[in-house]
């Protein structure tokens, strides 16, 4: 016999024996007062409850735990009081009533606080809890305005009109634990992680309490390697570093993790050491080789040699990028502008031999025609004399 059979062959038990035995429910819709009330009516013929008898309080609260949802402290309940009443703080319901009978009857004054002094606006009554871990510690009466909205426990008797149907849940899991309120059950899945369900009286949807938008149906579906199921029924990463300690040295990942050493070691993930200084070979100006520690402090700390050639240029390979570029295109410069000299030097040189060379010339021309006008001029004084 399952679930919802069984609750139906007690109902038709207590029908047929006129014993009916109230049962409660919590709702987690955020409903006003009014309409907490039109919900309950419409879940079976309920009521919001009243909590006149001490029995009932036992029950009411056992279906609060049941919920599992340790965030939810304040819920409507059947009690009110009228608009044209005033508030009496000395009686034990300050002036309000049950709703379920129109009684006041309760046996302790235990109020969280003095409910607003009023004899023109209505109010409500709430529950208030407070939680140790999962169970309820204490609880209180407590007052608001009736357009506030909170959940609200509803209560029963006989048979549920419109029960839920059963949640349609996929993949292996171990039981479904019944509860007194048949808007919700307890799931527990073959990894023996347990989920609180709740059904809505309105919608007759189940969803999880505490993350009503996660699909019920995947909730006892394995998750892959390297991945678990959260509090949500959401397939989550597994920390391996942190819950299993696989390695001395490990790195958690995105469904897995890895062992190695930490940045700036070396070894293997049992034996990780700083690695050994590499020593470097630098020159010297007189081009001697001479050894250099590879360290920082080392290389400023040591005096450099200084050479009177202004040319000779030191140049470290831990220079950086821009170094390795400025440099060779100085040096590349230099050779120009030596070339372009040495260019001009000797053109400058070809032209002044050429110009002695035609200086020359011109200083033999002019000799030669000296000469000839001197042979010319004698020729005509021994014509002269002839004559």
């Amino acid at each position: 016999m399952d679930y919802w059979t069984g609750l139906y062959f007690l109902n038709i038990l207590n029908v047929v024996f006129c014993t009916p035995d109230a049962f409660y429910t919590v709702n987690l819709d955020y409903y006003s007062f009014e309409k907490a009330q039109t919900s309950c009516k419409s879940a079976g013929n309920g009521i919001l409850t009243d909590m006149g008898k001490p029995q009932e309080t036992k029950k009411i609260l056992k279906a609060i735990e049941d919920k599992r949802n340790e965030n939810l402290t304040s819920f409507w309940i059947g009690l009110k009081k009228n608009r044209a009443a005033c508030v009496e703080p000395r009686l034990p319901l300050k002036g309000f009533f049950w709703i379920v009978d129109n009684s006041t009857e309760f046996e302790a004054d235990k109020w969280k606080s003095e409910p607003k002094s009023t004899c023109t606006s209505a109010l409500c009554g709430l529950l208030s809890v407070n939680y140790s871990g999962s169970a309820i510690e204490s609880w209180q009466l407590d007052s608001g305005t009736c357009k506030q909205t909170n959940p609200f426990i509803c209560k029963h008797e006989g048979q549920i009109e419109k029960p839920c149907p059963g949640p349609l849940i996929n993949g292996p899991f171990d039981s479904m634990q019944k509860t007194n309120d048949p808007y919700t059950l307890h799931v527990t899945c073959k990894d023996n992680k347990t989920f609180t369900l709740s059904c809505s009286t309105t919608t007759h949807e189940w969803t999880l309490v505490n993350n009503p938008k996660t699909d019920i149906s995947r909730l006892c579906l394995e998750c892959e390697k390297g991945y678990e199921k959260n509090a949500g029924g959401n397939c989550v990463d597994v920390d391996e570093c942190e819950q299993f300690q696989p390695c001395k040295h490990c790195s958690n990942t995105v469904g897995s993790y890895i062992c190695k050493c930490p940045d700036g070691t070396e070894g293997t993930d049992k034996n990780c050491k700083k690695p050994k200084e590499t020593p470097t070979f630098m020159t010297s100006p007189d081009n001697t080789d001479f050894q250099e520690k590879t360290s920082p402090s080392s290389v400023e700390n040591t005096p450099q040699p200084h050479s009177t050639i202004e040319s000779s240029v030191h140049i470290e390979g831990s220079t950086g990028d821009l170094s390795n570029i400025i440099f060779p295109v100085i040096i590349a410069l230099l050779i120009f502008v030596v070339l372009v000299v040495i260019i001009a030097g000797i053109v400058k040189c070809c032209l002044i031999r050429r110009s002695k060379k035609r200086a020359k010339k011109r200083a033999e021309a002019s000799k030669e025609s000296m000469a000839l006008n001197g042979s010319d001029s004698m020729d005509k004084v021994n014509e002269k004399e002839v004559f």
